[in-house]
């Protein structure tokens, strides 16, 4: 009987913790790396000859929108090209979980609106065979995928399905009942699997910060644009008593983003730190960001790893959403 299940044999080894890439090999047992170095002959069930290639762990996409296509592309396209391995979804509060029959339609054209997903793909491959997020985690397990998956819990269908659209839409301010509720539905997220909450806070129409929310499809705003700072309290409070998951969120001011932090004892992922013609801005950002690591607050800039060039077409509607006509 032989040692290992799998061999990986004469492949350049980068390993991805610093250390000088070699030339080796790599053996495997029960889906978990047994041994790295030689391998002879007959020690494995299986060879794969990776002469020629650089064999490293999978690389994790931190920020992807891929809650629609994880039901009709089990590769991910494009991040299953480029060797990824494992996804985070859910990201910017924007998902389709927990979610009523009767807004599927509607949180299908908020994805179109603010992610440029064409409705008709999200109407032809989304099965909705789900209402809550534990059931939409289940749809997901059912679905074959070559990827690994970790979602958020995305906040702007939570704050419609605890509101009500109206509610969520004109930036109420929930009840002691509806903070509850929001809580109970958090804590039931992460035990189904979720790894934390996201939300786009990009301010109240009118505010003086330079903050301005996000258009949705019908011109409302998103609700997770103009929620209460005491909902991400109650959400960062979830987190605190489990001692697990973290935040992730654009807009939210620096004071609050370290009151998360201190709150939950949680890591807060900030985005998006952009290098661009504004450099004081982002070296502001880069200054907080060390001033937070200086003073143990676990608070992480996320970045573009590719340039990210915006193309002006008329056939995009959502160039028109802070238009005043």
């Amino acid at each position: 009987m032989s040692r290992f299940d799998l061999a990986i044999v004469g492949g350049m080894v980068v390993d991805g913790a610093g250390n000088q890439r070699q030339r080796t090999d790599i053996a495997v047992s029960d889906g978990r790396i047994a041994h790295v170095g030689r391998v002879r002959p007959g020690d494995a069930d299986r060879v794969i000859d990776a002469d020629g290639c650089v064999v490293a762990p999978g690389f994790i996409d931190l920020h992807t929108h891929y809650d629609a296509q994880v039901f009709w592309d089990p590769y991910l396209t494009t991040s299953g090209w480029h060797g990824v391995t494992s996804v985070v979804t859910g990201n910017c509060g924007f998902g389709f979980a927990p979610v009523r029959p009767e807004l599927r339609e509607r949180s299908m054209l908020s994805m179109t609106a603010v992610e440029a997903i064409p409705t008709e793909t999200l109407r032809e491959g989304l099965p909705w065979d789900w209402v809550s997020f534990p059931e939409y985690l289940d749809s997901i397990e059912r679905t074959p995928l070559a990827l690994n998956v970790l979602p958020y819990l995305p906040v702007n269908p939570l704050l419609v399905w605890v509101l009500g659209i109206d509610g969520a839409k004109a930036g109420r301010r929930p009840t002691d009942d509806e903070h509850a509720e929001i809580a109970r539905l958090f804590h039931e997220a992460l035990d189904a699997g979720a790894c934390g909450w996201s939300a786009q806070c990009l301010g109240r129409p009118g505010e003086s910060d330079g903050r301005f929310p996000q258009g949705d499809f019908d011109g409302t705003p998103m609700p997770s644009d103009i929620m209460w700072p005491e909902t991400r309290r109650v959400l960062a409070q979830v987190l605190g008593e489990r001692g697990t998951g973290f935040m992730q969120a654009s807009g939210v001011p620096d004071d609050e983003v370290e009151s998360l932090v201190e709150l939950s004892g949680r890591p807060f992922i900030w985005q998006a730190v952009v290098a661009n013609q504004l450099t004081m801005y982002y070296r502001n950002r880069i200054e907080w960001l060390r001033s937070c690591r200086e003073r143990g607050l676990p608070v992480y800039g996320q970045a573009m790893t590719v340039d990210a060039p915006i193309h002006f077409t008329l056939s995009n509607e959502a160039i028109l959403d802070r238009s005043p006509l």
